[in-house]
């Protein structure tokens, strides 16, 4: 393996057929005032209508992702034992051409059963959390980064000790030494650390647990008010395992947690005997400009329950198949569905890595090139088979960049956004127009056309680009980016799948 030093710092569906209807014109904050939806990097996307004013012509499809046919990372190390994890985070730094990957691992107990221990580390469940780094995404280094000893030599990638690690590159954060934060679990409590480089970590704030409960936890920052949202599993009477949130304005003092999404009686109708029932293992959420995107992984909860002393090794009490799906919110707070309810990352077939269940997903994304990867933890088998014929692997689940869903139309579509606030000087349209073509105009937010923006004077797309500009005949025309616009896309035999403001043109 090769030698990193602790001080570098890492920067970086399935169709629907559902007719679109008409969406209010304005999306409301908690407190009640219109908040206009800021266009930049951050793609608008089309999952649901929060982006949307008026539609006509099109359908909303969701997307199933490509998996591949083997791991992007498996156990091989002794402190990575026969299990690594990924509800951990993914970065790339476009500059440095390298992305860089929080995950678990779990060392092996010894012959006497006794769990290999880290010198200064928490007891619970074991887990260690570990980085690694990739030129591609697919071929990962474990650096030797000398921070922590394991049996007996720091010639490892161990960085930190929680369950679930979940980690933010916080972009906003002033303080040098809280630019990385992370959540995570030990047996009982949820915990945060902060970094000043993603790889020596503080406990954060003074070893105290944020939370009560423990179990999986997806951490990710509200980019309308910068807030961090927790997003954390705790039990529910009525519904089992579900997902709660808790905000902080500062990472230091969290909201009561609030019960946000649980499995419903369309989740739970493919039970027949009693007790079964469909759960949620957790969730990661993904911001856009419009909202957030949600993958929750749905875990169908077989009985009856094994007792603990009948347990063997990796072996789990409850069992059953989890699967990975797609759901939308505009506020982090209340989720709605998609439908049909399927798979968005479907498990392999027999004998694959990933045939048995989808156990959880990154909590980032990547946009790489015309795609979009999130890594996902696979398993051989279904939750609660025991460790062999049970294995653990990270897997890349792959779509169209920002592909999670499209709007698509026939002879005659139309879409008409909400006021945005475009922040770069190119509008930047990802749709596949091969065999139609596609317009875009502006109008002011009371509608009125804009000078020189509208549809007729557009360039015509009529290819596929993930990355197109849209550009105006007549021109150089500028944005208008000191105040709000809509965005009208008119288009046949069409695609759309997200539009963004860059401040330089895609190549």
């Amino acid at each position: 393996m090769r030698k990193l030093s602790a001080s570098w710092l890492p920067t970086f569906l399935i169709a629907t057929g559902l007719t679109l209807g008409m969406a209010p014109a304005s999306q409301a904050s908690a407190e009640g005032t219109t908040r206009i939806i800021e266009l930049n990097e951050l793609p608008l996307l089309f999952a649901d209508d929060s982006g949307i004013a008026a539609s006509s012509g099109v359908v909303r499809t969701i997307h199933a992702a490509k998996t591949r046919p083997a791991p992007v990372l498996e156990p091989k190390l002794p402190w990575e034992g026969s299990r690594v994890y990924v509800y951990g985070s993914v970065y790339y730094d476009q500059n440095a051409d390298r992305f860089s990957l929080w995950y678990l691992g779990h060392p092996e107990p010894d012959a006497s059963g006794k769990e290999p221990r880290v010198p200064g580390f928490r007891k619970g469940k074991g887990d260690v959390v570990l980085y690694a780094t990739s030129r591609d995404g697919l071929e990962w280094e474990r650096p030797e980064l000398g921070l922590h000893s394991f049996q007996g030599s720091k010639a490892n990638n161990i960085v930190f000790d929680l369950h679930s690690a979940s980690v933010l590159h916080d972009l906003r954060e002033k303080d040098p030494a809280r630019r990385y934060k992370m959540l995570g679990s030990r047996v009982g409590a949820y915990y945060a650390a902060v970094s000043p480089d993603g790889l020596t970590w503080q406990r954060h704030p003074d070893d105290n647990p944020i939370l009560t409960a423990s179990d999986n936890i997806s951490l990710t920052q509200d980019p309308f008010t910068g807030e961090y949202l927790a997003y954390h599993r705790r039990p529910s009477t009525k519904n089992g395992r579900c997902v709660w949130l808790s905000r902080s304005v500062d990472f230091n003092i969290w909201s009561k947690p609030e019960l946000v999404f649980a499995a419903d009686a369309i989740d739970n109708a493919w039970a027949r005997n009693p007790g079964e029932r469909t759960e949620v293992n957790n969730l990661s959420v993904f911001p856009h400009a419009g909202g957030f995107l949600g993958l929750p992984t749905l875990f169908r909860v077989l009985i009856p329950t094994r007792p603990a002393e009948s347990l063997t090794h990796g072996q789990s009490g409850t069992d059953g198949l989890v699967d990975v799906q797609l759901i939308t919110s505009t506020d982090g707070t209340h989720w709605q569905r998609t439908e049909p309810r399927l798979p968005v990352i479907p498990r392999g077939a027999p004998g694959r890595f990933d045939a048995g269940s989808i156990l959880g997903v990154s909590s980032t994304w990547v946009h790489v090139g015309d795609e979009t990867w999130v890594y996902y933890t696979a398993l051989t088998t279904s939750h609660g088979a025991p460790i062999p014929p049970k294995r653990n692997a990270i897997g890349r689940a792959e779509w169209r960049r920002h592909g999670f869903a499209s709007l698509d139309a026939g002879e005659t579509g139309r879409v008409e956004t909400k006021p945005l606030r475009l922040r770069g000087s190119a509008l930047i349209i990802n749709a596949n127009a091969t065999g139609g073509e596609l317009r875009v105009a502006l109008l002011e937010a009371d509608g009125t056309a804009i000078a020189g923006h509208s549809a007729d004077e557009c360039e015509v797309l009529t290819s596929d680009a993930t990355q197109w500009k849209a550009r105006w005949k007549g021109g150089p025309h500028a944005l208008p980016t000191d105040r709000p616009v809509r965005v009208v896309v008119t288009m046949k035999q069409t695609r759309l799948y997200s539009i963004s403001s860059k401040t330089t043109s895609p190549p």
